[in-house]
């Protein structure tokens, strides 16, 4: 099984997992990630000494984090799986966080930009999932378990405040492929907790 796994919901992470070795690239203060995805997957394809049409599995995060991050990476993905016949798994920022977690109540938060955070959390049942500033995730944060990235118990937001460079996704995409857990080209849509930053402004102007 070959996987390529491309996340530029923070920056700009690109994976290739083969059965002899998994090599990785990752640069968190990547903006334009349209000016250099390809050339790092086509690098890295090389390293593992395997062409583009030996993927087998293409891995995506829908996000949430970069608006214009995201969509390079989904309409990449897609690409790439058109022409490949490659099979797609997509997987959000939250997911590798939580999924050993068997608390009913827990949440995990992903920093995110302009001094925002997304949070994710399971209350009695009920999910509760957005984007909110530091001081409002105290109110989210009541009465449950709020997770780390190394999956334990803090007792503060600054404690559980992850940064999405952390969020290493391909051993978790591998239980989905084991699970055959994979998406059709058109049912891949991007997870967006907040609207754009364009949209706030036309909100502020009054358009």
């Amino acid at each position: 099984m070959n996987i390529l796994l491309i996340d530029c919901s923070a920056g700009l992470r690109v994976c290739v997992a083969t059965p002899q070795k998994t090599v990785e690239y990752f640069d968190e203060e990547a903006k334009k990630q349209s000016d250099s995805l390809l050339e790092k997957i086509d690098e890295l394809l090389k390293q593992s000494e395997i062409t583009i049409s030996q993927i087998d599995t293409i891995a995506v995060n829908i996000g949430p984090g970069s608006f214009t991050g995201i969509r390079v990476a989904i309409s990449t993905a897609k690409g790439i799986a058109v022409g490949t016949k490659a099979k797609i798994v997509v997987f959000n920022s939250f997911e590798s966080l939580f999924a050993n977690i068997t608390d009913k109540n827990f949440g995990v938060l992903v920093e995110g930009f302009g001094n925002n955070y997304y949070y994710y959390f399971k209350k009695f049942g009920k999910v509760f999932q957005g984007c909110a500033s530091t001081d409002k995730m105290h109110v989210f944060a009541q009465d449950i378990n709020v997770y780390s990235s190394s999956k334990t118990v803090c007792d503060k937001v600054s404690d559980f405040i992850v940064s999405l460079k952390e969020n290493d996704a391909l051993s978790f995409v591998k239980e989905k492929i084991e699970k055959g857990q994979f998406v059709q080209t058109n049912q891949i849509a991007p997870l967006y907790l907040r609207a754009s930053q364009a949209e706030i402004e036309r909100l502020k102007n009054g358009n």
